[in-house]
C-alpha cells in the first residue's frame, strides 16, 4: 500500500529524528574520548617520540606490518629474519594488522612514512579505547541511568590494566580483546535473540580468531546460553543462531587468513582444523537437537552433554596435545627456562603484590564492593536479569584474572558500570550529609574509589621512599637503564649486517631498530631455536662454541642484569654465559665497543680462524 506524502514526511521526520538522537547521544562520549586521548598522548610522549611499541610484542607486530607493506604475502606471517635458516612461523593473523596498514598507506603521501607509522600507532590503540568507552557505556545503560552511563565510559580511563593495553604506541592484540569481549557482553542484552545470536557468533569467531586467549570467556557466554536452553526451551533461539553464525565466521576466518585449509596443519596455540573439526563435530549434535528439542530438560541436557563428548573425541583423536592447553607442544627446555617466568602469564599469586594491588584493585575491586552493596540494597530500579548478565560474565572474567594475569584488563572492563554506579552512590550520599566540613571530606573520599589500588601503591611508595626519581637511582641501575635503552640497541647499526643472539625481549627491537637477525625472540612458535638459545648460555664455553658456529652466530649481545641471563649463571655456573660475567671470555670471542652504547658485545670468531687464538 502507498504511503500519502504526509505519512512518507512523518516517518522521514521519525527516521531524522532518530539519527539526530544518535549522534547527539554520543556527543557526550565523544567529548570524554577527546580529553583522554590528549592525556593518553601526553602521558605516553616519551614512548611516542622513541617511535617504536611499548614491548616486544608491539615492536614484532609492527616488524610483521612492515614486512607486509613490504611485500610479504598476507598469507605468511613467518618472520624470516628470527631463527635462520628455519625462520619463526607466527600465530598472529593479519587482522590486527588491517586497520594499521590502511592508515600508513593513507598517511604516508602527507606524513612520509616514518611519521606515518607513528601517527597511526598512537590513533589506532586510542580508536579502540574509543570504542571501549562507547561500549562501556552502552552496557551501563541497560542496568542504570544515562548520567551513570556516562560516569562509566570517563571511568574507563583510570582503569590501569585497559588503559595498559589501549595507550598509544600499544598496537598488539590485546587492545582489541578487551573491545571484543566488550562487543560479545552487550550482544547479550539486545532483545532480539536471532540477531543478537548472530553478532554473537561473528563477534566471539572473530575474538578466537585474533588469539585463543579468548577461548575461557567465548566458552562461558556460550555455557550460559546453553544453560539457558536446558532451562528455558525458547532460549534456543539465541544459542543456535550463536553456533551457526561461530561456526560459518570461523571457517570463513581460518580460509581468509590461511589461504586454504590443511588438515595436517594443527596448531594448539591458534585456531586450527582440529579446532574447526571439533566444532563442526559438536554442531552437527547440539544444532539438531536445538531445532528439534526433545520437551524434557533431561533430555536437551542430554544433548548438550553429547555434544561436548564429541567436540572433546575429536580433539583427543587428532590433537590430544591441546587438551592441554595452547602451549602442549612446547619444548620442556623452553618451558622450564621461559614460559614459567612470563608473568602474564601466570597466577596472581605468582605476582609482585604491589603489581596486583594496581591491576586488580581499581575498578575490579570497586565492582566486587558494588555487588556486595547491591545485594545488601536489592534496589528496585536495576533490572534483574540483566544486572545477572554483567555480574555473570564480570565474576567469570575475575576469576579467568586470578588463573591468568594478563586477563585482568577484561575483568576491569566489566567491572566499569558497576564501579560507576558505587561512585554515583556515594557521591549523592556525600552530598546529603548535612555538616559542611564532613560533607567535604566524604565527597572528597570518593575520589579514593576511583583508583583505589593506585592510590594505595602510591601512599605506601611515598612513606617508605620506594618509586623515586630516577636521579636516584643507584649508578648500577643507572647503567642497567642506559644499557637496554633504545639507544643503545639502534647503535648495533653501526655493525654490518649480521645474525645475532641476545636476550629474547631484545630480538624485536633489535629487527625493528636495525637491519639485523637474531636467533630467537619471546614468542614460543619457534622453541626450536629458542631452546637452542638457552643451550648456548648455559653449556660450557666449547660446546656453546659448536652451537654458535651451527647456528651461524656472528654476535653475542647482552645486558649484565638481565633477568633472563641471571638465571642462566644461577644456574649453570659453568656456562658460557656464567663465564661472560665473571670477565672469562674464551679467546674464540672478542670483545667489540660501540660508541654510545652500554651494551656488552662480543664478536664470534668464525672457527677456521681460531686456530691461531
Amino acid at each position: 500500500m502507498a504511503l500519502s506524502k504526509s505519512q512518507t514526511a512523518d516517518r522521514g521526520i521519525t527516521v531524522n529524528a532518530k539519527k539526530a538522537g544518535l549522534v547527539g547521544g554520543n556527543i557526550p562520549v565523544l567529548l570524554i574520548w577527546f580529553a583522554v586521548c590528549g592525556v593518553m598522548i601526553f602521558v605516553s610522549r616519551d614512548q611516542i617520540a622513541s617511535g617504536i611499541g611499548w614491548g616486544p610484542d608491539d615492536q614484532l607486530r609492527t616488524v610483521q606490518l612492515r614486512d607486509w607493506l613490504a611485500g610479504q604475502s598476507w598469507f605468511d606471517v613467518t618472520q624470516y629474519r628470527i631463527g635462520e635458516p628455519d625462520s619463526q612461523p607466527m600465530h598472529w593473523p593479519r587482522l590486527i594488522e588491517l586497520p594499521l596498514a590502511l592508515l600508513v598507506i593513507l598517511l604516508t603521501p602527507l606524513l612520509g612514512s616514518v611519521n606515518a607509522e607513528i601517527a597511526v600507532m598512537v590513533a589506532v590503540p586510542l580508536i579502540g579505547l574509543g570504542l571501549t568507552m562507547w561500549l562501556v557505556m552502552k552496557i551501563a545503560e541497560q542496568l542504570f541511568d544515562r548520567k551513570t552511563a556516562l560516569l562509566a565510559a570517563a571511568l574507563t580511563a583510570t582503569a590501569v590494566p585497559v588503559v595498559a593495553q589501549l595507550r598509544p604506541m600499544r598496537i598488539d592484540h590485546h587492545g582489541w580483546q578487551i573491545v571484543l569481549a566488550l562487543a560479545a557482553l552487550w550482544t547479550m542484552f539486545w532483545p532480539d535473540k536471532r540477531k543478537g545470536g548472530i553478532a554473537l557468533g561473528l563477534i566471539l569467531s572473530l575474538w578466537l580468531t585474533i588469539s585463543l586467549e579468548g577461548l575461557p570467556l567465548s566458552v562461558a557466554f556460550i555455557a550460559l546460553l546453553s544453560w539457558r536452553w536446558v532451562i528455558a526451551l525458547d532460549e534456543g533461539v539465541r544459542l543456535f543462531w550463536t553456533l551457526v553464525s561461530f561456526l560459518g565466521g570461523t571457517i570463513f576466518l581460518y580460509l581468509g587468513t590461511q589461504g586454504g585449509f590443511d588438515a595436517a596443519r594443527n596448531y594448539c596455540d591458534a585456531i586450527s582444523p582440529v579446532h574447526i573439526f571439533a566444532c563442526l563435530a559438536g554442531g552437527a549434535i547440539i544444532l539438531p537437537g536445538i531445532r528439534f528439542a526433545p520437551t524434557s530438560m533431561v533430555g536437551r541436557a542430554g544433548w548438550l552433554v553429547a555434544a561436548g563428548i564429541a567436540t572433546l573425541a575429536v580433539i583427543s583423536a587428532i590433537a590430544p596435545q591441546c587438551i592441554g592447553g595452547a602451549f602442549g607442544q612446547i619444548d620442556p627446555l623452553v618451558r622450564e627456562y621461559w614460559y614459567v617466568n612470563v608473568r602474564e602469564g601466570l597466577p596472581i599469586w605468582d605476582q609482585p603484590w604491589k603489581e596486583t594491588v594496581t591491576l586488580l584493585g581499581g575498578s575490579v575491586v570497586v565492582g566486587l564492593l558494588a555487588l556486595a552493596l547491591i545485594a545488601r540494597k536489592r534496589p528496585q530500579n536495576i533490572d534483574g536479569q540483566k544486572l545477572f548478565l554483567l555480574v555473570y560474565a564480570f565474576l567469570w572474567a575475575f576469576v579467568v584474572s586470578l588463573l591468568v594475569q594478563r586477563a585482568a584488563s577484561v575483568a576491569a572492563a566489566f567491572a566499569l558500570p558497576l564501579m560507576a554506579w558505587l561512585v554515583h552512590e556515594a557521591f549523592l550520599a556525600a552530598r546529603q550529609i548535612k555538616s559542611a566540613a564532613i560533607r567535604i571530606i566524604a565527597t572528597a573520599a570518593t575520589v579514593f574509589l576511583i583508583l583505589p589500588g593506585p592510590l594505595a601503591i602510591s601512599l605506601i611508595n611515598g612513606v617508605s621512599g620506594e618509586g623515586g626519581e630516577p636521579s636516584s637511582q643507584s649508578p648500577a641501575k643507572a647503567v642497567e637503564m642506559a644499557c637496554d635503552s633504545s639507544e643503545s640497541l639502534a647503535r648495533l647499526s653501526a655493525l654490518p649486517r649480521s645474525n645475532i643472539i641476545a636476550p629474547f625481549d631484545f630480538g624485536p627491537e633489535i629487527l625493528v631498530r636495525t637491519p639485523h637477525s637474531v636467533l630467537s625472540t619471546s614468542h614460543h612458535r619457534n622453541d626450536a631455536a629458542m631452546a637452542d638459545q638457552i643451550r648456548i648460555f648455559t653449556y660450557a664455553p666449547e660446546k656453546a662454541g659448536d652451537l654458535l658456529e651451527a647456528r651461524n652466530i656472528d654476535y653475542i649481545v647482552a645486558c649484565p642484569k638481565e633477568a633472563e641471563l641471571k638465571n642462566y649463571a644461577k644456574k649453570h655456573p659453568d656456562g658460557l654465559w656464567a663465564k661472560l660475567a665473571a670477565k672469562k671470555q674464551p679467546k674464540w670471542l672478542q670483545t667489540v665497543h660501540l660508541r654510545d652504547s652500554k651494551l656488552q658485545l662480543w664478536r664470534v670468531v668464525p672457527k677456521e680462524l681460531r686456530n691461531g687464538l
